[in-house]
């Protein structure tokens, strides 16, 4: 189709499903209100704030797609505090519909738990990856600096799981 693009289509399929605009979702995540468009302002990329006002009537009307993409950024995120309640929500109800996540009450013993959590992902390169003998301790990390120097896979920096924690006592007194 001529004249399409993403962020329209986008726009579009919210507004066709009912998703509540940007000020509402804002609400949602306990983030403060907008009452002005002084308020608006400070929380928006510079300069954005007016062009935003010409296209909606009211910071009300703003779609949520559009204000997230115009929202300043958390200093260690790469999306605003809109986007971040709205990504962090959607996590949270991830893990917790999955009956099989590992952290949920009654799936492990504490102590399997402790086992489980001590676990670095360089370990499970070394123990799944072929023809690896050495790893860095932050895998996502270039092994450039004295802090993430390749270790050997047997180094006790990159710790191992004890599965002896998920044997099971045999009772010798039972017939």
């Amino acid at each position: 189709m001529f004249g399409m693009d993403i962020v329209s289509l986008d726009i579009q399929r919210s507004r066709d499903h009912g998703i509540p605009s940007y000020t509402q979702f804002r609400k949602y995540c306990g983030l403060k209100d907008i009452k002005n468009e002084q308020d608006l302002n400070q929380i928006m990329v510079k300069g954005s704030t007016n062009k935003l006002l010409r296209q909606y009537k009211t910071w009300d009307d703003i779609d949520l797609l559009i204000g997230a993409l115009f929202e300043k950024h958390e200093d260690d995120a790469m999306v605003g505090p809109t986007m971040r309640c709205i990504i962090r929500e959607q996590f949270i109800r991830t893990r917790t519909a999955d009956r099989y996540f590992y952290d949920l009450p009654k799936v492990f013993k504490k102590h399997q738990l402790a086992e489980i959590r001590k676990v670095t992902l360089a370990r499970v390169f070394c123990d799944n990856s072929d023809n690896i003998s050495k790893m860095q301790q932050q895998v996502f990390f270039k092994p450039v600096s004295a802090e993430n120097d390749l270790l050997p896979c047997d180094s006790l920096l990159i710790p191992k799981i004890n599965l002896k924690h998920w044997l099971e006592t045999v009772d010798t007194n039972r017939k």
